[in-house]
């Protein structure tokens, strides 16, 4: 089984371009407030832009970069498009990139180490940040629905219970549906209405809508 886990230049290369990115956050603010996630909460969690990508990166260009800090240092980063138009409607043009050559990883791992029962499991690493920086449930995010990788069930169960925040589409179901068939019990699963996802209902509800989800 992979652990997942870059190597020591690999490591230095992405604390490298988390630093040089997050230098350029500025640029994504306008966006991250559509989003709901203030200029706070993407400094604590090292979002940027990549205007001067580094050597491997040049691909992400102008993309937001989305680092997965853990307690040990960068191991991984996803670049999100935030131009204002439809991705899907380019031909060849995706949402989310990232580096080849690492594995999918856990996001937001920091939060299994706080002091907490409970923990959340989101689809994507922006629904997490909601949760966790402005909803204050710790929170990790499963970087795509279709991406969920069987040993990841091992890092959450010493968690009581497992608050799955299902997305309103059948990704999201069978997500969830998945998670509870490996975890068992633990499982909780909110099926939020078709549609939506965390940042969504964030944006109509506020913060305690989402809280009052997880009891």
């Amino acid at each position: 089984m992979s652990t997942g886990l870059p190597s020591s230049e690999q490591r230095k290369l992405l604390d490298l371009a988390t630093e040089m990115y997050a230098s350029h956050l500025d640029l994504a603010i306008p966006y991250l407030q559509k989003r709901g996630i203030d200029r706070a909460s993407a400094l604590t969690r090292g979002l940027g832009v990549a205007v001067d990508p580094v050597v491997g990166h040049q691909a992400f260009k102008g993309r937001l970069s989305i680092p997965y800090i853990t307690p040990s240092g960068t191991v991984n980063m996803t670049f999100r498009c935030i131009k204002d138009h439809d991705c899907k409607s380019e031909p060849g043009h995706k949402k989310y990139l990232k580096p080849k050559g690492l594995d999918t990883t856990l996001y937001g791992v920091a939060d299994m180490f706080k002091d907490t029962l409970d923990i959340c499991l989101t689809e994507g690493e922006l629904d997490a940040i909601v949760l966790s920086e402005l909803v204050g449930l710790p929170a990790v995010g499963n970087p795509g629905a279709e991406n969920w990788k069987p040993w990841w069930t091992d890092l959450l169960r010493d968690f009581r219970r497992v608050f799955v925040y299902c997305d309103g589409d059948n990704a999201g179901r069978d997500l969830g549906e998945r998670v509870q068939r490996e975890l068992g019990m633990a499982v909780v699963l909110i099926h939020l209405p078709d549609g939506e996802d965390v940042n969504s209902m964030y944006l109509k509800y506020g913060p305690e809508k989402l809280r009052e989800l997880a009891k």
